[in-house]
């Protein structure tokens, strides 16, 4: 079992993804934490498309996905669950065995400490991910304010 934490914006508007994604990238986050969007919707899709990538014909049916809207329906948080599909304006990370390394969690908590405006709601690990964030107590009690 991992130790997913969520992270989700209150605002979920491509604009505001593309805004916060950006100020993660300015606190040097590296790009594989990014806050879900249509964006990485549409990569899944033209990867489906290609035929690259694993799209098992029992989630997949090719014969019922003819267009971007339908590849929706089967490539959803509802339809596969939020861990391997996160829902738009979600940072999904897995903070147990070093999945997520300790640098990577301290430049999101960064980015927390100087954003908590922008976030609705933490969940999963996020009592993990703080403790193992690398800042100090004083910082680990200011991040757990979102919890």
């Amino acid at each position: 079992m991992g130790g997913f934490t969520s992270i989700k914006l209150i605002d979920c508007s491509e604009d505001n993804i593309k805004k916060q994604n950006e100020l993660l990238k300015e606190n040097g986050v590296c790009r594989k934490y990014r806050f879900y969007s249509e964006e990485d919707i549409q990569f899944e899709y033209n990867a489906f498309v290609k035929n690259v990538g694993s799209f098992p014909d029992h989630l997949f049916p090719k014969d019922k996905i003819k267009s971007y809207e339908d590849f929706k329906k089967y490539w959803s948080p509802e339809a596969l669950g939020e861990i391997f599909v996160p829902y738009n304006g979600m940072l999904k990370f897995d903070c147990y065995f070093n999945r997520t390394s300790k640098r990577a969690m301290n430049k999101i908590a960064g980015y927390l400490l100087c954003n908590f405006s922008q976030i609705k709601s933490v969940d999963g690990s996020y009592s993990t991910f703080v403790e193992r964030s690398g800042w100090g107590k004083a910082r680990q009690k200011e991040l757990m304010t979102l919890d």
